[in-house]
């Protein structure tokens, strides 16, 4: 993209403005921020190879590349988290909790102490507090 206008500032940080209304804020650490042209739109790629995105709702998506694993946190409180492996662990906003494991057993974990484990075969384990 074109350059309209680059800012280096005294901390060491550098900010160039594109044509197409992005921002890009380079800072001396390596870490890096992109705004995008709705001004709501935001990358911030850090030094250690980690990325943090806020989407237009408020979505927070963030990449723990050391772990290679994807942590969202929507705006309604929901939190998803993808691991390197498949599993995927869903907390909701009253305290649920749902983990799919890689063998596709999802195993939900409740507020009052229940638990709950439906396997691949069908068969559904219950356990009561």
């Amino acid at each position: 993209e074109e350059i309209q206008r680059e800012t280096a500032y005294p901390d060491g940080k550098v900010e160039k403005v594109l044509k197409n209304g992005c921002h890009l804020i380079f800072f001396p650490n390596g870490t890096w921020k992109k705004v995008g042209s709705d001004g709501k739109t935001i990358t911030i790629t850090f030094f250690n190879g980690d990325v943090k995105q806020i989407m237009p709702d408020q979505t927070v998506i963030y990449y723990y590349a050391d772990a290679k694993t994807t942590h969202t946190t929507y705006a309604d409180g929901l939190e998803v988290l993808q691991f390197s492996n498949g599993q995927i662990e869903k907390h909701y906003p009253d305290g649920k909790k749902e983990i799919t494991f890689p063998d596709q057993t999802i195993k939900s974990l409740f507020t009052d102490g229940q638990e709950e484990s439906i396997f691949p075969d069908g068969t559904v384990v219950r356990v009561q507090r």
